[in-house]
C-alpha cells in the first residue's frame, strides 16, 4: 500500500486524480494540497511514499519544490506543459504525465512507484561481489560489508540498517531487504527484525544479544533461533 499526497492548484484537477487514486487498490489517499507550501506541512504530519506533483503551480513551481526540500519520496510529476519532461527526469521523478491524464496511464506510472517503493530500485546485491550489499541511501547508493550488519529493523516503510559503525536508513521493506541477504548469515527473529547471525552473542528467552543490543525474539520465530543456538553452541 502507498499513502498518496496529490499537489496542483487545479481542483478539477485533483478531483480528477483523487478518482484514479480510489481506483487502485494499492494506492491510499492521505491528503491534497494547493501548493507546495500546504504539501510540505502535509509531508511533515502524514507519512506519504508518492506524491503526484504538478509542475506549472503559482508562487511555487513543482520543480522549485523538489530542488529546494529533501524530498525522499517516489514523485509522478503532472503537467499540460511538455517542455518540462528532460528537467523532470533530471530530478529522478518516478513518471511524469500529460494532462489530461488516462486512467491506463495512471496505473502505469503508479505499479513504477509501488515496485520501487517494494524494493527493487532501493536494494542492488552484485552478483560477483557477494560479500557486499548496495542500498540507496540519501539519493545514493551505499556499499555495505555484509560481515559489517549486525541486524536490520523495519520503520514502517523504512528499515535501519545497524552495521559495527554507521546506521543507514533505507526506503524499503524488510522483505525485498531479506532477498538480497544470504540465507546462511542472517536469520529473521521477529517481524520487524532481521540478525547477523555471526554477531549473536547469546540468546535468552525470548531476546538475542549482538553487540550490545538486545533484540526481541517472536514466539513464531523462536524455533529457528534456537537451532542457531545449537549450531552456535550457545
Amino acid at each position: 500500500m502507498l499513502n498518496c499526497l496529490i499537489v496542483d492548484d487545479e481542483p478539477l484537477a485533483r478531483k480528477q486524480i483523487e478518482n484514479y487514486v480510489g481506483r487502485v487498490p494499492f494506492l491510499n489517499l492521505v491528503g491534497t494540497a494547493r501548493n507546495p507550501t500546504i504539501a510540505q506541512g502535509a509531508l511533515q504530519s502524514e507519512l506519504v511514499d508518492l506524491i503526484f506533483l504538478d509542475i506549472q503551480m503559482p508562487q511555487i513551481s513543482g520543480i522549485d519544490f523538489l530542488k529546494n526540500n529533501d524530498i525522499f519520496q517516489q514523485v509522478i510529476f503532472i503537467t499540460a506543459f511538455p517542455e518540462y519532461a528532460i528537467e523532470g527526469f533530471e530530478l529522478e521523478v518516478t513518471d511524469y504525465l500529460m494532462k489530461p491524464v488516462s486512467f491506463e496511464r495512471f496505473l502505469k506510472a503508479s505499479k513504477k512507484a509501488l515496485a520501487k517503493v517494494s524494493g527493487s530500485q532501493t536494494i542492488r546485491s552484485i552478483n560477483d561481489k557477494p560479500d557486499f550489499l548496495y542500498v540507496k541511501c540519501n539519493q545514493r547508493f551505499e556499499k555495505v560489508k555484509m560481515d559489517d550488519i549486525l541486524y536490520i529493523e523495519s520503520m514502517l516503510n523504512y528499515v535501519n540498517i545497524i552495521t559495527r559503525d554507521r546506521k543507514l536508513i533505507v526506503y524499503s521493506s524488510l522483505k525485498a531487504i531479506e532477498s538480497s541477504l544470504p540465507q546462511d548469515k542472517f536469520v529473521r527473529i521477529h517481524k520487524s527484525y532481521l540478525a547477523s547471525i555471526d554477531h549473536i552473542k547469546a540468546i535468552d528467552g525470548h531476546q538475542v544479544q549482538i553487540a550490545g543490543y538486545t533484540l526481541p525474539v517472536s514466539r513464531s520465530n523462536k524455533q529457528a533461533v534456537l537451532q542457531i543456538a545449537l549450531n552456535l553452541g550457545l
